[in-house]
């Protein structure tokens, strides 16, 4: 895949996860991924940029604030937080971090979604998100789990200036968010009494599905669900130690 060199607006450009073990986190998915990691020091709360074996910026990892749970945010690429906000609350969405500042990087915000799924915003100045998607250790895609999906694909594209489009897809309810081809992102029905509450669901590549079995096994995590059959590969819907859940494919 071509790396990224520019800002990209209105799509998701970053994951990170919030842990409660850091170096637990940090020694799975070094395992997992190849990655090796700049921890940007206290002042910053640990948070920890993730890089492949090429040296390109693929998630962020950092320690669970208090009170929160731990998982996955994906980040979406905006020109202007402050408008973007705006549009979430106008459009029954509500902010859970307010606009800041992350020196001479950009400004990033925390919001949630009519049905409860959090999602970050960031408008890079130097830092513009992961460098390459969709090679081994990269980001490769993320969906909105929802119990309205409907709803929440016109709140994402009404949002974002975004197409949603449903998928002919018997047995499942599921959307497609476009700013033209191929899709950027997805949204898909949930049971309402589902276990598991609105969140978004990021996934990564890799190369091996059977490696990287092994080495989720070797770590502690568990399998939920997989290997499910896709037109792009073989999916694993898994979850770590520290109750962190993830999808990755091959």
């Amino acid at each position: 895949m071509p790396h990224i060199t520019s800002p990209q607006i209105n799509r998701p450009v970053w994951f990170d996860l919030a842990t409660s073990d850091l170096a637990a986190a940090k020694a799975l998915y070094s395992d997992l991924f190849g990655w090796s990691y700049l921890d940007l020091g206290e002042e910053l709360g640990h948070y920890t940029i993730a890089f492949t074996p090429d040296g390109h910026a693929a998630a962020a990892l950092a320690p669970v604030m208090p009170d929160a749970p731990v998982g996955w945010t994906a980040y979406f690429g905006v020109s202007d937080i402050a408008s973007t906000i705006e549009r979430v609350l106008a459009l029954g969405g509500s902010v859970t971090a307010p606009s800041m500042e992350v020196p001479a990087q950009g400004h990033m915000a925390l919001c949630t979604d009519p049905d409860g799924a959090m999602f970050g915003l960031w408008q890079g100045t130097e830092f513009h998100g992961a460098g390459v998607e969709g090679e081994p250790g990269a980001m490769a895609w993320c969906e909105a789990y929802s119990t309205r999906a409907s709803a929440n694909a016109a709140f994402y594209a009404n949002l974002f200036g975004l197409r949603a489009e449903k998928l002919d897809a018997p047995g499942m309810e599921y959307y497609t968010l476009h700013d033209g081809n191929p899709a950027v992102a997805g949204v898909v029905q949930i049971d309402q009494q589902s276990a598991t509450p609105p969140h978004w669901m990021v996934y990564f590549s890799v190369d091996s599905l059977t490696r990287a079995d092994a080495v989720w096994q070797q770590h502690g995590g568990t399998f939920l669900e997989g290997p499910l059959d896709s037109p792009y590969g073989k999916i694993m819907l898994v979850r770590d130690a520290q109750g962190a859940v993830m999808s990755y494919i091959a």
